[in-house]
Order: structure tokens, then sequence, then C-alpha cells
């Protein structure tokens, strides 16, 4: 009996998949099976490499668009108050808005070299 082919469905799919490759696999003899396992197996490995390179490449971008980020707000912390106007009704910012502006400060052991010799150049100038 043949049955009712689902492509919407993932079991489905993975089932006829399965099915197609051991019927693939009964023609096929010893040594083109092992051959066939090897080349799935090293092109499997080629697209796993390929993977951890792209990851690696996104986490390295990641990192950079971080510090600039903090560079950036380090910029607009230590710049004129008149760029970031208070409202107002603002002033009595509640404590967890208080917490927050907390956490972004940079802790001392997150800051790169260039940002502690930066931060040791503004000190003396003081």
């Amino acid at each position: 009996a043949i049955m009712e082919l689902d492509f919407n469905s993932e079991e489905s799919r993975k089932n006829y998949l399965k099915d197609k490759l051991d019927d693939l696999l009964e023609g096929i003899t010893d040594t083109y099976g092992t051959s066939l396992m090897e080349e799935l197996i090293s092109r499997l490995e080629l697209t796993i490499k390929d993977f951890n390179e792209e990851m690696s490449a996104l986490c390295d971008e990641l990192v950079k668009k971080e510090k600039e980020r903090q560079q950036i707000l380090e910029l607009i912390k230590s710049g004129d108050t008149a760029v970031s106007p208070i409202n107002e009704v603002n002033k009595e910012a509640d404590e967890s808005e208080v917490l927050k502006m907390s956490e972004l400060e940079p802790k001392e052991e997150d800051l790169t070299e260039w940002e502690k010799k930066l931060s040791q150049l503004e000190d003396s100038k003081e």
C-alpha cells in the first residue's frame, strides 16, 4: 500500500527521504557504500567548518560593535549636557532608572587597554 505523502509534515518528509535512501543504498555494493559514506562525512565536515567560520566572523563583528557602542556612550556622558536636555517631568527618575544607568557604567575589568589609557589621560588633564 502506497502511503499518502504529506510534505508539510516534517515526520512524513523524514520517512520519505529515509525510504528513498534505503532503496538507493540497497542497490549499492559495499565498495560504493563506503565511498558514499566518506563523501557524505567530508561534505558534512566542510559544512560545519563553514558554519563555524561564519559564526566566528559574526561574533567578532558583535564584539567590535559593542566596543563602538561603549565609546559612543562615553562620548555622550563626557560631552555637553545640553545634548540631552532633561524634561521637567523626568526630574524625579525612579530608582529602577537610576539602577539601569549605573549598570551601563563600564566596569574597570571590562575596559580594553586602550580605554584604560584614555581614562588615565582624561584624569591627568583634570
